[in-house]
């Protein structure tokens, strides 16, 4: 019992703030400008996958932009990106961290969050 307050201690001392709290994938949902169906290649961190707009997608978080290609034969080929931006969580690890956990949030991607929408213009053929 005696432990529990040590390994409480190693968990903010040995982890970053942002992985702590929000450290779990990024959910965006994607849709196209027109509200109109359309196949598009979408390629996160984790590799490309191709999903019919509009759709949701579930992203690892990374600091890497998502990029979203329109590719069927209904619209003008057009490509999106999806920025990250920083995740606010990480200045925890000024007061609990330190550049431990910060090293931490950065290799695990936490320093970085996608929105939760994003929007991708297509053009009718």
């Amino acid at each position: 019992m005696k432990k529990l307050p040590l390994v409480m201690i190693g968990l903010f001392v040995f982890t970053g703030c942002a992985t702590i709290v929000d450290g779990r994938p990024d959910t965006v949902h994607l849709m196209t400008n027109t509200g109109q169906r359309a196949q598009a290649q979408v390629t996160t961190r984790a590799g490309t996958q191709t999903v019919i707009l509009p759709s949701q997608i579930t992203a690892q978080k990374s600091c890497r932009d998502i990029i979203v290609q329109i590719e069927d034969d209904k619209h003008q080929m057009s490509m999106a990106q999806v920025s990250s931006s920083t995740n606010w969580w990480i200045l925890g690890n000024i007061a609990l961290g330190g550049l431990i956990g910060l090293a931490v949030d950065g290799m695990t991607g936490a320093i970085c969050t996608y929105p939760s929408t994003a929007f991708v213009n297509v053009v009718p053929k």
